[in-house]
């Protein structure tokens, strides 16, 4: 048996305060009930409610799911990042996961006044999870000075156990966001490829969305139903291109204007129709649950699924993840 190692849902955008609450808990609630060990939550100007406050309400609701919580530098100090990972670990008794991200889009950053480049944010990325390593796993006060961050003698008051400490993971697939990686010792996640496995770099963690059936035909029909061509949709997607300058963004968008260079199974409709972030995998359960063991077969043990926050959708993407892990 060759369970997955670690499984992640993704919380769904949505485009209102009552939809958004509402909806996080009951894709936490599939997500617990279906076997995964967490739930990717956003930030970002654009979302719309506070990761923190959702990651304690996903907290309060279930017993076991792990948040996997998006922490970008530009909103929060370090210190101010720990005392909340400390506080809900106190709280709750449960392990917590960080998703490090460095990415909003240029206007957001002019607005807050942001002027790091690309590279630049990925070396603030790095102090401030060292920060947070340090106050998190030390009794003692901390002394660091970087480029972006300084502190003197910081405590944490009172820290985790080690048993509690969180496995930071870091979305970024430039040669700065794989630095990062190395020299803080984080989870490094890519999107899926276009070419499936063959395109895996040196990372454990993999992001794309799934639609399954039984058979081929079934998932496509289910697919293109869930997911119909927006010509408007695109027009944006075009239009926020300009106002990005996300790495893994623009190879999807080059990716999607050239699909016949992808692979079976392999579909950017969702994101060119600006309905997710990430590419889709679509196909039987025998066909994706196959993909799935090829991908950790290469190393991947960390997998963060998008799935449509249906119901049926879970239940179709539980019965592969149970063939897989009977192969």
């Amino acid at each position: 048996m060759k369970a997955l190692p670690l499984a992640f849902s993704v919380s769904p955008r949505v485009a209102t305060t009552d939809d958004g609450w509402g909806a996080a808990f009951d894709v936490a609630e599939l997500s617990e009930r279906f076997g995964f060990n967490g739930m990717l939550i956003f930030t970002g100007n654009d979302v719309i409610l506070d990761p923190w406050l959702v990651a304690q309400g996903v907290l309060e609701r279930t017993q076991s799911l792990s948040p996997l919580i998006a922490v970008n530098p530009v909103y929060m100090h370090p210190f101010t990042a720990a005392k909340m990972i400390s506080s809900l670990v106190r709280l709750y008794g449960r392990k917590l996961h960080i998703n490090m991200v460095t990415g909003t889009a240029l206007n957001y950053q002019h607005a807050l006044g942001d002027q790091c480049s690309h590279d630049d944010r990925y070396t603030r990325l790095g102090e401030y999870i060292a920060i947070m390593k340090s106050l998190l796993s030390n009794q003692k006060p901390i002394t660091q000075k970087g480029k972006y961050y300084s502190v003197d003698q910081l405590q944490l008051f009172p820290g985790i156990e080690s048993r509690f400490q969180p496995e930071f993971m870091l979305s970024g697939q430039s040669d700065a966001a794989r630095q990062v990686c190395r020299g803080t010792g984080s989870v490094g996640t890519q999107m899926l490829p276009a070419d499936l496995e063959q395109g895996i770099v040196d990372v454990p963690g993999i992001h794309f969305g799934i639609i399954t059936r039984p058979t081929e035909e079934e998932a496509w029909r289910v697919a293109k139903a869930l997911f119909p061509t927006n010509e408007e949709d695109q027009a944006v997607l075009d239009y926020s291109m300009l106002n990005t300058d996300s790495t893994w963004k623009i190879s999807l968008k080059r990716q999607a204007d050239t699909p016949t260079s992808t692979a079976k199974g392999y579909w950017l409709e969702p994101f060119a129709n600006m309905k997710a972030d990430c590419p889709y995998l679509v196909g039987s359960y025998d066909f994706v649950s196959d993909r799935v063991d090829k991908l950790m077969q290469r190393g991947i043990s960390h997998f963060i699924f998008d799935i449509p926050p249906i119901e049926e959708e879970f239940f179709h993407v539980s019965a592969m993840m149970r063939i897989q892990s009977s192969k």
